[in-house]
């Protein structure tokens, strides 16, 4: 039998098909998909939904505050914060392929966050990129002697792309195998 939802051909006699669809009661799944691990490209989409609004603010607040000295000492924590905030985008934004669900511990899933879990999150998110920029920061205080001012620059610019392509995708994977004490995030792939 052909799966009225995704077209999907089931054995005869099968209750549920694989997106979900009861064949039963002719019902959809409340929630279509089924539960995945992640591509790199996946949780670079997910890391990016948090990333770029973050960026966009870091942005206005350099426009908005002339002193670079400010900017260059308060800015990595203030992109930071803003990232943290905007945690819970993560289950709330539809992917293309995929979504994230918060899963209880008694199985009820849903997507939304409450306020300590979007923090608990945020901290699996945050913690590569936060490596990430102790790590330049104690190597451009090292090698700022021995090394020309335009290559601390260059390595500064490097690190924004090692936090964008590697560090924010990393943190999504860490924040979704997490075990966390009464609920868990699950990504479900959808069909489109």
């Amino acid at each position: 039998m052909e799966c009225p939802t995704c077209g999907l051909a089931s054995p005869p006699g099968s209750l549920k098909c694989d997106c979900g669809y009861d064949f039963k009661t002719s019902q959809p799944s409340e929630m279509p998909g089924w539960p995945i691990n992640t591509a790199w490209t996946q949780r670079l989409a997910a890391s990016w939904s948090m990333f770029w609004p973050a960026l966009f603010g870091l942005l206005i607040m350099g426009y908005l505050v002339a002193n670079l000295t400010a900017i260059s000492l308060v800015g990595p924590f203030v992109f930071l914060i803003i990232q943290a905030l905007l945690t819970p985008r993560l289950v709330r934004k539809k992917y293309r392929s995929f979504r994230v669900y918060v899963v209880r511990h008694d199985g009820q899933k849903d997507r939304k966050l409450s306020m300590r879990e979007g923090a608990l999150i945020s901290l699996w998110i945050l913690s590569p990129q936060i490596a990430v920029i102790l790590l330049v920061s104690v190597l451009g205080w090292v090698l700022s002697s021995k090394l020309p001012p335009e290559t601390i620059r260059s390595i500064g610019s490097l690190s924004l792309w090692v936090r964008v392509l590697w560090a924010g995708p990393y943190g999504i994977d860490l924040a979704l195998r997490a075990q966390y004490a009464d609920f868990r995030l699950q990504a479900y792939a959808q069909k489109y």
